[in-house]
């Protein structure tokens, strides 16, 4: 929406530019009249050869010439140039526009006049402050209108021309020009101001992108993380049942026991407890998981060259691993990540290697199903040193 505004000033700047131009249709003062004249009569003259070079004639002619002043200069032609000054003569008392002094010349005649008093009316603004020239039919009303204004003046009355003179200020030719300037500048300034803020938009979508792609890494790896513990909770319901002999029946409905079978449950519980705590204390060393997830060369001893992991169990089903702590074992592991620490451990970057140290932040689960040791939750590991 900002940028669609940023475009509708920019359009409507240009537009107020085009229309701050000077109109071919506004009529000239008698002073700007007269000088068009001049100049139409000067390049017309110097189409029919009068001089060699243009500004070489001008420089002669006194500052804001008329046709008089350039019968002065050009009077010794003769017939040729008294031509001229008749037929623009009959011209300079009317009035006109830029358009009606068009139609007075030929398109190259105007092609050279048209700069010249274009420069002129820059020049010199005061210009328009005359009154403009009135058609000849109106001349006649006008010459009654100043001797009435003469008359009340003589009288001391106030004259219409008096409050027309303080109501009506004047205006510089050049506004136009300075009001076209601005618009310009106006429109630049806008479609500059819009190209930025695309490019800082892009910028804000691309940062998004990246935002949405780590939250999307991370709710993957939070996913995977729930399917874990929740195959590891599957897998421990599924052996307690298989060692009871029981099977499980999750849609069967619990029935109401008696009070005693309840209290002998009670006081039974405790006692299995302490006898599993009591068991007898496992270490049992692994080398690296296959592709199943199950722990392949497992012996009583550590062996060089073979152990990874180290399992503790206290009744040969359920246990937690973690990676042994010695340096022979790590130079070993970190050889090929990959290989030997992904499918049994998860972390920060784990398959790149960042140190010489593996630390267990949280041993892993496993679970002894079908006679091999299973992967259930893997253990978490971050690289040190």
């Amino acid at each position: 929406m900002k940028r669609f505004t940023l475009l509708m000033a920019a359009i409507i700047c240009l537009a107020t530019s085009a229309l701050a131009q000077v109109s071919e249709n506004q009529t000239l003062s008698n002073t700007l009249w007269k000088q068009g004249i001049a100049r139409c009569a000067h390049y017309t003259a110097y189409a029919k050869g009068f001089a060699k070079r243009s500004d070489e004639m001008v420089a002669r002619f006194p500052q804001g010439y008329t046709l008089d002043d350039l019968n002065d200069v050009y009077g010794n032609q003769g017939q040729k140039w008294e031509k001229i000054y008749n037929e623009f003569k009959k011209e300079e008392d009317k009035a006109g526009s830029i358009a009606d002094l068009k139609d007075l010349v030929s398109a190259q005649i105007w092609k050279l006049v048209e700069p010249d008093f274009n420069a002129f009316i820059t020049d010199h603004p005061d210009m328009m402050k005359d009154v403009p020239a009135q058609p000849e039919e109106k001349q006649a009303e006008g010459e009654n209108a100043n001797e009435e204004q003469q008359t009340a003046q003589e009288e001391g009355a106030p004259t219409a021309t008096d409050g027309a003179k303080t109501s009506l200020p004047s205006c510089p030719v050049n506004l136009p020009l300075w009001l076209s300037i601005l618009g310009a500048l106006l429109g630049l300034w806008a479609l500059l101001t819009a190209l930025s803020n695309r490019g800082k938009i892009k910028e804000m979508r691309r940062n998004f992108a990246r935002e949405i792609d780590r939250t999307n890494a991370n709710l993957q790896e939070f996913s995977t993380d729930a399917a874990e513990q929740m195959k590891a909770l599957s897998i421990r319901l599924t052996g307690k049942a298989i060692r009871n002999n029981e099977p499980i029946d999750e849609a069967a409905p619990i029935e109401d026991e008696p009070a005693q079978i309840v209290e002998e449950q009670i006081d039974e519980e405790p006692q299995a407890i302490v006898e599993e705590e009591e068991g007898e204390v496992m270490n049992l060393f692994m080398s690296k998981p296959d592709e199943n997830d199950d722990f392949t060369r497992v012996s009583d001893t550590f062996e060089p060259g073979n152990s990874v992991y180290v399992l503790t169990t206290f009744d040969g089903q359920h246990g937690t691993f973690e990676v042994i702590d010695k340096p022979e074992v790590h130079r070993f592991a970190l050889m090929m990540p990959a290989e030997n620490l992904i499918r049994a451990c998860s972390g920060n970057a784990i398959q790149i290697p960042s140190g010489t140290r593996i630390i267990t932040d949280r041993a892993g689960e496993a679970e002894f199903i079908d006679g091999k040791w299973h992967v259930v939750v893997k253990a978490i590991i971050h690289y040190e040193g």
